[in-house]
């Protein structure tokens, strides 16, 4: 069911319906509510939750604000049970109305440690006895989860976060009633927004409710209010992407920064990407071409995953949202899958973007799981990728494809598994130059590909810091961005690499590559330059 069939659907003698909207917007939904049930319906509304101590109607002030008035017949006793007072109110209330009650699907919800069968009982009896009558029950709150005997009585909906077309909507009205008010304060209030910066501003909002919106622009515009009253400029759009970056990092979402550093070799892999980074365009929208829906990365740590992901994004040309699953996980029954969907939800509302899920197997391979949580989790994801439309490119990490669930890495699960091998000879003669090239030193071609011949069994990471550790080796001997040859090789017989401490785990992850598409192309055989030999050209 939609938002937009609510009231058709109270109004077709469906007594209970129930409403799943994200906790900032609750009051702008009952605000429409009360709107639409006057108007549509002719009847009035009241709220109720835990929280109120009685039963409040629901007006709308002649500015267009959502008021709250207590109803004085409503006289709950002392030690009545508050909810089933409520229920039994509703249940005796002689006239028509809509009764919205915030927060109690836990009492209904299935899993819930808080279920009441006698609550449960009362839930299905109204519904049946409200039917031939006026009065109407909307139930509202965050992550509502229905017990398997009310999902085929109570119709469900979800409120989407809102689009770009509806937030430069409300952004340009919102300012409108600022300047309004403003002005009734005497105060200059100047928006010099272009219309290119406010689509650009809207585009920064996506992922926030429009309630979060507009307490960003109000909390801004006092921010930078002075004697000489205020000016909203472009200088908005990089304080929205830090508002959001602050509330998405609240539910285990970070805005990734772009990759400064590129990767070396991988160059199918790179081609791949390649190929599909026009399908994010409105062009291939149009043309209602399938969208990608994402890569499996696995290999040995160490290869440069978690950098490629961030590489990924900058090849398709897409914001980069990070997913921490292991922090999504909750306490209580239902938590950690409902906090799963409302970030899954927050991805799709900012697409086209690449979410990247790093080290996938720790949060989902169900070990130690005897709650199912992990197994609920993971039917989420699998359910957003397989319906999802939208343009969000999964990007999702692993160290060890064995612990992962099999459904999720069966073919057509993600458009390709890819295995990120220990870079092959070529591959570190170009890791090796580019993390040399960070402090600014050249080395010449034959010394990195002489290098690079002697560490075989290296992963990029150690590469990595074999670049460092020579860097600094430099700088401590006075020769600052001038390394040499034998300070690489120095530095090369300091690192044992995890492909030789570990070196079971490494063959155990080569042999899961057959199943899987090299990120790389395999090396020709070809007559390699030894260590030897590039010491002894320069001696005259």
């Amino acid at each position: 069911m939609k938002l937009s069939n609510l009231l058709s659907t109270l109004d077709s003698q469906i007594p209970i319906a129930a409403v799943d909207v994200l906790s900032p917007d609750e009051a702008t939904i009952i605000q429409w509510l009360t709107a639409e049930a006057n108007n549509k319906l002719s009847c009035p509304v009241f709220f109720w939750n835990l929280g109120v101590s009685t039963l409040e109607q629901c007006l709308i002030a002649a500015d267009g604000g959502l008021v709250f008035k207590p109803v004085a017949e409503y006289k709950k006793p002392q030690h009545a049970d508050p909810l089933l007072y409520v229920f039994n109110y509703i249940a005796n209330f002689s006239g028509n109305g809509v009764f919205i009650l915030g927060d109690i699907h836990p009492f209904i919800a299935k899993n819930s440690p808080q279920l009441s069968w006698e609550i449960l009982s009362k839930v299905k009896n109204l519904y049946h006895r409200l039917k031939p009558t006026d009065k109407r029950i909307v139930l509202l709150g965050q992550n509502i989860q229905l017990h398997e005997s009310l999902v085929r009585l109570i119709p469900y909906c979800e409120v989407p976060l809102p689009s770009i077309d509806q937030i430069l909507e409300h952004i340009t009205s919102y300012l409108r009633d600022l300047q309004q008010s403003a002005r009734e304060q005497e105060l200059t209030f100047t928006v010099t927004l272009e219309n290119a910066e406010f689509e650009t501003l809207s585009r920064a909002a996506l992922g926030l409710t429009l309630e979060e919106i507009s307490d960003f622009l109000r909390l801004t515009v006092k921010e930078n209010l002075t004697n000489d009253g205020v000016v909203v400029d472009a200088d908005f759009i990089p304080k929205a992407v830090e508002y959001k970056t602050r509330l998405l990092s609240q539910m285990s979402i970070e805005l990734g920064k772009p990759a400064i550093i590129p990767f070396g070799g991988l160059d199918l892999l790179r081609e791949w990407l390649t190929r599909r980074r026009r399908l994010f365009t409105q062009e291939a929208r149009e043309l209602h071409l399938p969208q990608p829906k994402g890569v499996l990365l696995a290999g040995p740590p160490g290869t440069g995953k978690t950098l490629l992901a961030k590489n990924i994004a900058n090849i398709l040309n897409l914001p980069l949202l990070q997913l921490d699953i292991a922090s999504l996980l909750g306490s209580l029954v239902g938590e950690s899958e409902g906090n799963v969907r409302r970030a899954l939800k927050t991805a799709e509302a900012i697409a086209p973007c690449v979410l990247w899920v790093d080290e996938i197997e720790k949060a989902l391979s169900g070990s130690g799981d005897t709650s199912g949580v992990s197994q609920r989790i993971l039917g989420n994801i699998l359910t957003f990728m397989s319906e999802s439309q939208c343009g969000v490119f999964v990007v999702a990490t692993c160290n060890d494809p064995s612990a992962l669930p099999t459904e999720l890495k069966r073919k057509g699960r993600f458009d390709e598994n890819f295995f990120v091998d220990l870079p092959t000879e070529p591959e570190r003669v170009q890791i090796l130059g580019i993390h040399l090239e960070r402090f600014g030193i050249q080395v010449q071609l034959e010394y990195l590909e002489a290098i690079a011949a002697s560490t075989a069994k290296f992963s990029g990471a150690e590469l990595e810091t074999l670049a460092s550790e020579a860097a600094l080796l430099a700088f401590d001997e006075g020769r600052p961005q001038k390394v040499t040859l034998a300070d690489l090789e120095t530095c090369r017989q300091t690192i044992t690499p995890l492909a030789i401490q570990d070196a079971a785990a490494v063959e155990r992850m080569q042999s899961w590559a057959s199943t899987a598409r090299r990120a790389s192309s395999p090396v020709v055989a070809a007559k390699t330059q030894s260590l030897r030999a590039a010491k002894f050209r320069n001696l005259n």
